[in-house]
């Protein structure tokens, strides 16, 4: 008995559904590749019945859907009135296409799909023809080997990050090798420097021309300047006498005596260019001091 209910129902739902028919129809004559284009659908049904339109997740192929409005529903003791219009665009090339859209009515956990006539639009070509090739003869090509110099944009946000890593660079570098590069410059100068006054002090001493008392000046002032750049101390404004009153250098106290004489004595001084290695022999002994206070400093 209960089937047979359900029979009967079944066959009463089916009847009213065969009683509506949804509508769908253009908005347009025609259409253009891309460009949207609306599709209205409406439908005329007795209330009861319950009825769903095509959502965004139907598939809407070959069209696509760009978007969709509904309107709300109106009813009256006997029907109710749905309508909605759809938004959709085109990609294909056929002169003229055509659609169809189902509604969807629900019954007893199923449904029944009907569908509205099919309505055709007509497709506006922008390009009326496109040829497959074009002779040459067709479209001449006006031949230019002429060379054009076409400046290039410089790129500042390259530039721009490239000096900001850079400066990073160089801080990190600074900041973990800072101390050994500038010992490693330090010592650099302090070679390029003795090297220069030995060969300078080297090329006074086999100086043959000029007196000797004049030549006995000139190495002692060149000693001076060089003792006093290395140490920081005041050489060049002191007298061998003070130099030796204030700095009391033992191992040539002999030598700046003898080198003394010979620039102030008419006398020629005796074994002089010994004395003259012995204010050498000093200035290296005191450099290489310099050298192992930068390197341990």
């Amino acid at each position: 008995m209960r089937y047979l209910v359900v029979f009967f129902l079944l066959i009463s739902f089916i009847g009213r559904a065969q009683e509506i028919k949804p509508k769908g129809q253009f908005l347009a004559d025609s259409i253009k590749i891309g460009e949207p284009v609306g599709f209205s659908l409406s439908l005329k049904y007795p209330r009861e019945l319950d009825v769903v339109f095509p959502d965004s997740l139907y598939d809407f192929a070959p069209y696509e859907l760009e978007n969709k409005v509904y309107f709300e529903t109106k009813s009256d003791s006997t029907y109710s009135y749905d309508s909605a219009v759809y938004y959709i665009s085109s990609f294909e090339i056929d002169s003229v296409q055509y659609l169809q859209l189902p509604i969807f009515v629900l019954q007893y956990k199923d449904s029944t799909t009907i569908l509205t006539d099919t309505d055709s639009v007509i497709l506006k070509h922008l390009v009326e023809e496109v040829p497959d090739s074009v002779s040459a003869e067709a479209a001449p090509l006006i031949e230019n080997t002429n060379y054009i110099n076409v400046p290039l944009e410089f790129n500042y946000p390259y530039l721009i990050i490239g000096a900001v890593i850079l400066v990073l660079a160089l801080v990190i570098v600074y900041v973990i090798f800072g101390g050994k590069i500038k010992t490693a410059f330090k010592l650099r100068k302090l070679r390029k420097k003795h090297e220069q006054f030995i060969n300078r002090l080297d090329q006074l001493i086999k100086k043959q021309n000029g007196t000797s008392q004049k030549l006995a000046e000139n190495i002692l002032i060149h000693w001076k300047k060089y003792i006093e750049s290395l140490e920081n101390k005041p050489f060049t404004k002191l007298t061998t006498k003070e130099i030796i009153i204030k700095y009391n250098p033992e191992s040539i106290v002999n030598n700046l005596k003898s080198v003394d004489r010979a620039i102030y004595s008419p006398v020629l001084e005796q074994n002089i260019e010994e004395h003259y290695q012995g204010l050498k022999n000093y200035a290296i002994e005191r450099y290489n001091n310099k050298i192992e206070e930068v390197k341990h400093g």
